[in-house]
This record gives structure tokens, sequence and C-alpha cells, in this order.
């Protein structure tokens, strides 16, 4: 535990222990984001498994031995990289958004931001990581369709035209090899405007 650099962190109200190892990874409490979604034990339990079981997340996934992250349990926590492709596999229903619109909210913060915040409390002076190319191939199709889904439900909070949306999932279809329709895309003849006096 003396190679850990130990932090709690303020994400969104939320405190959300994360902890970085000699070599220079984070990884953050799943136990933690679990909380501040307002997760039962029960729920947490769940999500802990979803992470060790699923075939991409387990190989981001340590155990944490008792007292690194604050309690005398074994704790398990995931490589901060990994942390919005787990946030996007907790989907936002609509009964969510309609009966706890603030949670709803919040879960889509966590999924777009807090990995962020977490990175800039051990490296505050961190440069932009670049980006990085996959290989479609790599890609499991699942990874593909939660990734696509979370596009869509943030074009559609942004309040992108449609034909924007198109025009981005068009893109990303051709980059796994998916050829669509040039007319795929209707591109209206004109957009309506409104001006603010």
């Amino acid at each position: 535990m003396d190679d850990l650099m130990i932090k709690n962190v303020d994400v969104f109200g939320d405190s959300i222990m994360a902890v970085q190892d000699v070599d220079g990874i984070i990884w953050a409490g799943v136990s933690f984001f679990c909380k501040a979604l307002g997760m039962s034990g029960t729920q947490r339990d769940t999500q802990v498994e979803k992470i060790r079981t699923d075939k991409t997340l387990s190989k981001a996934t340590r155990k944490f031995p008792g007292g690194v992250f604050g309690t005398t349990n074994e704790a398990y926590a995931l490589k901060l990289d990994f942390v919005p492709l787990w946030l996007a596999k907790i989907s936002i229903t609509k009964w969510m958004e309609k009966e706890h619109p603030e949670l709803a909210e919040k879960l889509l913060n966590y999924q777009l931001k807090a990995k962020d915040i977490l990175a800039d409390a051990f490296l505050p002076n961190r440069e932009s990581a670049p980006v990085q190319v996959y290989n479609p191939s790599e890609i499991p199709l699942g990874e593909l369709a939660s990734y696509l889904k979370i596009m869509d439900r943030v074009a559609n909070r942004q309040n992108l035209a449609s034909y924007k949306i198109a025009e981005n999932f068009k893109k990303v279809s051709e980059q796994f090899g998916v050829q669509l329709s040039d007319d795929f895309v209707n591109v209206p003849d004109y957009v309506q405007q409104t001006l603010d006096i």
C-alpha cells in the first residue's frame, strides 16, 4: 500500500476514491461510483460481477486488498480509461429519465466527464491524450453498438439536427466497412433559424 498514491476526488459533489500505482496506472473504486449513483448494495455487487465477467472490462479490473479503498474489505477497481466504457453499459432508460431525471443527468455527466476529472486530480499538468486509432476488426460489435447508443443519446441531448446525427452514424458505420446508401443522410433544403432579440 505504501507504493500507491490514494486520493478522494470530488466528482460532481461526490467523493470518488482512486489510486495510482507505481506504474502510473490510475484505478477508480467501483463501489464509490455505485454509491454516488444511488445504487443499493445488491446493485453494487451486480455491477462488480458484470465488470469481473465482461470480456473487455475484466482485462482492466483489479482487486485491491482491504484498507486501500478505506475499508477493511477487499475492493474492485477499474483502470481509469475503462470507466466511461463501464458507465456507458449502464443504460439511461426512459423510466429513469421520467421518474429520476436528476439521476439520468448525473449518469450522463459521469459517462462523459468523470474520467477526465479523476485524471486531472492525479495528473494536473497532463496534455490531452493523442487520439488513438483502432483497427475496426479489433473492436467487438457489442462495444460498437454501445458506443453508437451513447453517441445518439448525447446528440439528442444536444438537440443536434437529425441529419447531423445521421451523418455521424454514417461516418462511424463506414469505418467498420458498412456502406450506407448516398441518400441515408437527408439534408434539408433549409434550416429554420431563430433570432434572439
